[in-house]
């Protein structure tokens, strides 16, 4: 069993449609019982809060995840509509980026964006080159992913939830890497 750790984008879902009040959830959750499979607990044998992987919530309706789970668990995720994955090879904070080519820079620059940040954002936290960005660490890159969030509301006459309230604190993402180990 090869165990890896992986940090993925993914979107909130929602659990009820049809019904009131409305709930949503991380569509990692999804993955839970081959997560849990793949760390050594059977389905419906699972501890009461298991450390195989851990979300804070982001902006563009959107969580932040670090999974613990087999490489081929983590393939299937990495292939799943609407997930984005963070290269493979950044799993601790401390990494450093000093290998990021410039195709894994335009990718998950342009997923940041997708989420609501601005360019001036990103080139604050993390620089406006591909050489600046290599001076960075996985730490910086999930500080701004990782940033905040909008409050969410339910929209009855679209039946939809909608991701436009005040802005919101999240979970850091120092807290969701040291909860998956």
């Amino acid at each position: 069993m090869a165990l890896e750790i992986a940090w993925f984008v993914c979107p909130m879902k929602r659990l009820n449609p049809g019904e009131l009040e409305p709930v949503r959830y991380c569509a990692m959750d999804d993955f839970t019982d081959q997560i849990w499979a793949d760390n050594g607990w059977p389905q419906g044998n699972v501890p009461e809060s298991p450390d195989f992987w851990d979300e804070t919530e982001i902006l563009g309706d959107k969580a932040l995840v670090k999974v613990r789970a087999e490489t081929t668990t983590l393939a299937t995720i990495s292939g799943t509509v609407g997930f984005f994955t963070i290269p493979t090879r950044y799993v601790l904070l401390a990494d450093n980026l000093s290998d990021m080519t410039a195709g894994e820079r335009n990718q998950i620059q342009n997923a940041i964006l997708s989420l609501g940040y601005t360019q001036g954002e990103i080139d604050a936290a993390m620089g406006n080159s591909l050489t600046l960005w290599r001076t960075k660490t996985l730490d910086d890159l999930l500080s701004i992913i990782a940033s905040r969030r909008l409050k969410p509301r339910y929209n009855q006459p679209t039946d939809t939830i909608v991701c436009d309230g005040p802005v919101q604190p999240v979970k850091s993402h120092r807290s969701v890497a040291a909860k998956v180990v």
